[in-house]
C-alpha cells in the first residue's frame, strides 16, 4: 500500500487557473507533543517526507520564511487566525485542519480555504486518503482576466457571469459552475471560488475520455458536510461544461431539467448571443409555481431514530406529488420545510400533504399508532428557510394556522 500511495506524491499537474503539486515538505503546527509525534510517525510510514513540527504560530511562520512547505497540518482551534498568518507568508500553502473528534463542528467559513480535514482518532485510517486528496485537489490561482479573454475570444465573460447570477439557486441545487476543459470561467452560488475551481478541475479532467453529453458524479469538499452531487452537461462540442452542485438527495430529473434550461442560455452566450434577463432556475412566479416556508410542531419530542425516516418520507411525498423540497429540517420538536408547489397549489395543500402524508407513512412502516403532529401550522411565501428568531416566534400557537 505504501508504494501505491507514494506514486501519487510524485505526480505534478498544471492546469489552467489551478495547480496541484507533489508533496515533499510538511509542516505540523501542534501544541500537543504526543499527537505531533504520532502524526510524524504515521507520515513516515507512508513516505520519506521532510517533516517539521512546531508548537506555535510564530515558529511556523518563521519556518515558512526559511523554507517553502508543500503542506501544513494546523489545529481547528483559532484556525482562521492561523490560516491568515501562514498564508501571509506563503499564499499557496496547502492546509489540512486537525480536529480532536468527529462531532466537532467545523465552521463553513473554512470552506475553500483548506485542502482536507483530519480527525485525530482516525489518524491511521484516513491519513493516506487525506494526503492523496491534498495532493490532487487544485489550489486556485486567480486567473488573469485578459488571459482568459485571449484564450476564449468569443466569450463575453461579464455576460457569462451575469447569466449565472440570474440563476435563482435553491437549497438543493446551490451552485452553478461554468468551465472550459479544467478551467473555471464563471460560477455562482454558495460555494467559494476555490471550491468552484476544484469542481471544474474534477469534472474536466476526465471529460475528454467520456462519450456522453451529461454525467453524474459525487465529490467531497473539505469542511462541507457530506458529498456534493455534481450534474455536468456539455454546452457544445468545444468542451464547455455546465456543472450544477447539489445535495445528494436532489432528484436527478430536477437537475437535468435545470441544467438544460440554464445550458441553453449559456450556449447563446458562447455563440455571442445575449440572453434575455430572467430567473433561469427560479420558481416563484414562473408557470404558477410558488415556494413556501412551512413549519409545524410535534406532539411529543421525536426520537432521533425517526429523523432520517421522516426526511425520506417527506422526500418521497415531494417526488410523488410534483413538488420540489429545497430545505428539510427535522428536529425533536418540529419540522421545517421550504417547498415549491405545482401550479395551482397553495400552502394549505402543501401543509396537509406533508403533515398528514408523513404521519401516515411513519405510522404504517413503524407500527406507531400515536399522533405525531400538533394541530395547525405556519406558512409564508418564501424561497428561503425561516430564521431562528422567526421559528421561535411562529411556533407559538397563536401564530399557527388551523387545519
Amino acid at each position: 500500500m505504501a508504494q501505491k500511495v507514494q506514486s501519487i506524491w510524485q505526480v505534478f499537474y498544471v492546469g489552467k487557473g489551478v495547480v496541484t503539486v507533489a508533496i515533499e515538505h510538511i509542516l505540523i503546527l501542534e501544541s500537543d507533543e504526543t499527537f505531533a509525534v504520532r502524526l510524524v510517525q504515521a507520515l513516515k510510514k507512508i513516505d520519506s517526507f521532510t517533516i517539521t513540527a512546531v508548537p506555535t504560530v510564530k515558529e511556523a511562520c518563521l519556518h515558512l520564511v526559511q523554507r517553502r512547505q508543500d503542506l501544513a497540518f494546523i489545529p481547528v482551534a483559532e484556525g482562521a487566525k492561523i490560516i491568515r498568518s501562514l498564508r501571509a507568508v506563503q499564499p499557496d500553502l496547502r492546509l489540512v485542519l486537525v480536529t480532536p473528534r468527529a462531532e466537532v463542528e467545523i465552521p463553513e467559513t473554512y470552506a475553500g480555504k483548506v485542502q482536507g480535514v483530519l480527525i485525530k482518532s482516525l489518524l491511521n485510517v484516513e491519513l493516506p486518503l487525506i494526503l492523496q486528496q491534498a495532493a490532487e485537489r487544485p489550489y486556485l490561482i486567480p486567473p488573469d482576466e485578459q488571459e482568459t479573454i485571449a484564450q476564449h475570444p468569443s466569450l463575453d465573460t461579464g455576460l457569462l457571469t451575469n447569466t449565472l447570477h440570474q440563476a435563482n439557486l435553491g437549497r438543493l441545487i446551490h451552485t452553478a459552475v461554468f468551465s472550459h476543459d479544467t478551467q473555471l470561467l464563471a460560477h455562482w452560488g454558495e460555494l467559494t471560488g476555490s471550491e468552484a475551481a476544484a469542481i471544474a478541475h474534477f469534472v474536466g479532467r476526465g471529460w475528454a475520455d467520456f462519450s456522453g453529453i451529461s454525467r453524474v458524479q459525487f465529490m467531497h469538499l473539505p469542511v462541507r458536510t457530506g458529498d456534493q452531487l455534481l450534474y455536468t452537461q456539455s454546452i457544445n462540442e468545444d468542451d464547455y461544461l455546465l456543472t450544477l452542485a447539489a445535495l445528494p438527495e436532489t432528484p436527478i430529473s430536477e437537475l437535468r431539467h435545470q441544467a438544460r434550461r440554464l445550458g441553453r442560455k449559456l450556449a447563446n452566450v458562447v455563440q455571442g448571443q445575449e440572453p434575455p434577463p430572467t430567473n433561469l432556475l427560479g420558481y416563484n412566479g414562473h408557470d404558477g409555481r410558488i415556494s413556501y416556508a412551512i413549519v409545524w410542531q410535534a406532539v411529543a419530542p421525536l426520537p432521533s431514530s425517526l429523523h432520517i425516516p421522516l426526511r425520506r418520507a417527506l422526500e418521497r411525498l415531494a417526488v410523488e406529488n410534483a413538488c420540489i423540497l429545497t430545505h428539510t429540517r427535522v428536529k425533536a420538536d418540529m419540522v421545517h420545510l421550504v417547498v415549491t408547489c405545482p401550479p395551482g397549489r397553495d400552502s394549505a395543500w402543501a401543509a396537509w400533504l406533508f403533515k398528514n402524508g408523513s404521519e401516515q407513512i411513519i405510522q404504517q412502516e413503524y407500527g406507531i399508532m400515536a399522533r405525531l403532529w400538533e394541530t395547525g401550522y405556519y406558512a409564508v411565501e418564501s424561497d428561503d428557510p425561516l430564521a431562528e428568531a422567526e421559528l421561535n416566534l411562529f411556533l407559538e400557537k397563536d401564530y399557527l394556522t388551523d387545519e
